[in-house]
């Protein structure tokens, strides 16, 4: 194979990265927890030893098969689907990770089905039905057993291996799905931002409810807790009572905005103090009075972060004497560097971090500028000490409850009905200031709105289907013929 070149060097290093984190986590605290999964009113947990020897047997799986192309796990935050994770990254192997209720893997249309290799790992109760529309499955426990295997050799090489790639859906800036592809010592730097940032260490248990499969949760969550050593705690299906447990041993929270307002209605303000140092919200912009009421009942503070898939962590708030600005995200994170350019409807700022990603899988289109820098959609000020504001987005995504909507796909699978003349989706604030997926619709003689609803959600994941639907005439329209999405909002 000739020498071991500079960049195969840095490769193998990326490899051994993951492996000594999880040795050195191992030999530093062999009995403590490394990750504990909620799963429907009972826990599993392993330990740092159990957890590298886990995904070691995973990575033996994984490299017996030789897969081409990027392998899809459906990540349903249990230890196994953990290990997985981890696994794949110990063999250098490219991964496509999903939530267990994603409606990428239920679209024959979706970026899964155009640059994944057709196979999917994932939860033994997920096998049948993903196998069912055409894929090739294995479970977790299938996996990391060696089944199927037939003699082929399981061993991980330590030579010359590559930096794995990581795939995570995205909107990108443009609103349409993508994946988003990141290296694993991205990921694995991302963490070592979080831990710095926020000062994590050995001694933290980090609560992180989310799928596993976003960004916040994976970097956050799970990257940050294997750099630190820090215990993580996840739950296959989010369930109020089970989060509210888990404060009680928690000292660092993960959450969205609709998390945070969730736990307002549920905690009284009066909750008796717990271990508690930190909770970091993600996902959207958080309201002031949200922020305030989570304080008073969680009893520590509540920082912003602010980033995206792409270009990794960007700002973020954290403790420090001085009180934040008013719709202040943060300060511009180490390594970060940015650049205004001015638009007729504000200005826009483009980023380059140290965690950027490589582009989007099938495509050269939208990734990095030659220069770097990536344009997020955000309009945003920075002021001269650093603060993050955001004034507004170019996009029309949708943010329900931190998970973003395309109005486009969404438009698409409602306009497949043939009972459907127009569509058009978009985001609307509900009574609780959470936005949520409006439709409006133009339906041909004796079709129901009812049932055309009925009809996408065979495609589409609950949070996606339209929480209110209006039929209309025809759609209102802009003096350029378009349609006037924010008239409709108004209506």
């Amino acid at each position: 194979m000739g020498s071991l070149g500079e960049s195969a060097r840095g490769e193998a290093v990326m490899v051994s990265e993951v492996r000594g984190h999880l040795r050195r986590n191992a030999e530093r605290a062999p009995d403590a927890v490394a990750v504990r999964s909620a799963h429907g009113g009972r826990e599993e947990s392993v330990t740092w030893p159990e957890l590298g020897e886990l995904a070691d047997k995973v990575a033996a799986g994984v490299a017996g098969r030789r897969f081409r192309g990027p392998v899809t796990v459906v990540v349903d935050n249990s230890v196994a689907s953990v290990a997985t994770v981890l696994g794949f990254a110990l063999a250098a192997a490219d991964v496509a990770l999903v939530e267990r209720e994603s409606s990428y893997l239920l679209d024959e249309d979706s970026v899964l089905r155009r640059v994944g290799s057709g196979r999917v790992v994932c939860p033994p109760e997920a096998v049948e039905p993903l196998s069912a529309r055409g894929y090739t499955c294995l479970s977790f426990a299938e996996l990391a057993d060696g089944a199927g295997l037939d003699g082929l050799d399981g061993t991980v090489s330590s030579g010359r291996v590559r930096d794995a790639e990581v795939l995570q859906m995205t909107s990108g800036s443009s609103g349409r799905p993508k994946a988003a592809r990141q290296t694993v010592r991205n990921v694995l730097r991302g963490g070592e931002l979080y831990r710095d940032a926020h000062r994590v260490t050995a001694a933290d248990t980090i609560v992180a409810p989310m799928s596993l499969s976003h960004s916040f949760p994976l970097v956050g969550g799970l990257a940050t807790a294997l750099v630190s050593g820090a215990s993580l705690r996840t739950m296959t299906r989010f369930a109020t009572g089970a989060l509210v447990e888990s404060l009680e041993e928690a000292t660092v929270l993960l959450g969205t905005p609709l998390l945070f307002r969730m736990l307002n209605t549920v905690l009284p303000r009066d909750r008796a103090r717990t271990r508690l140092r930190l909770s970091l919200s993600s996902g959207g912009p958080l309201p002031p009075d949200v922020a305030e009421g989570a304080v008073q009942r969680l009893g520590a503070p509540v920082h912003q972060v602010y980033g995206s898939t792409e270009t990794g962590l960007i700002a973020c708030q954290y403790d420090r004497e001085e009180p934040w600005p008013a719709g202040c995200v943060g300060t511009v994170a180490d390594g970060v560097e940015f650049r205004v350019e001015h638009e007729d409807d504000g200005p826009v700022v483009l980023w380059r971090t140290g965690t950027m990603f490589l582009g989007y899988a099938g495509t050269s289109a939208g990734g990095p500028r030659p220069d770097g820098f990536h344009r997020s959609g955000d309009h945003a000020e920075v002021d001269e000490r650093g603060h993050v504001f955001l004034t507004g987005r170019k996009d029309t995504f949708v943010n329900v409850g931190g998970r973003k909507v395309n109005p486009e796909r969404v438009e698409q699978v409602l306009a497949a009905h043939p009972g459907v003349v127009e569509v058009c989706v978009y985001g609307a604030l509900n009574d609780f200031g959470e936005q949520e997926v409006r439709a409006a619709l133009v339906l041909r003689a004796g079709t129901a709105a009812s049932d055309v609803v009925a009809s996408c959600r065979e495609r589409l994941m609950p949070y996606e289907v339209p929480h209110r639907v209006r039929e209309m005439a025809a759609l209102p329209r802009t003096s350029m013929g378009k349609i006037d999405r924010r008239g409709l909002r108004s209506i």
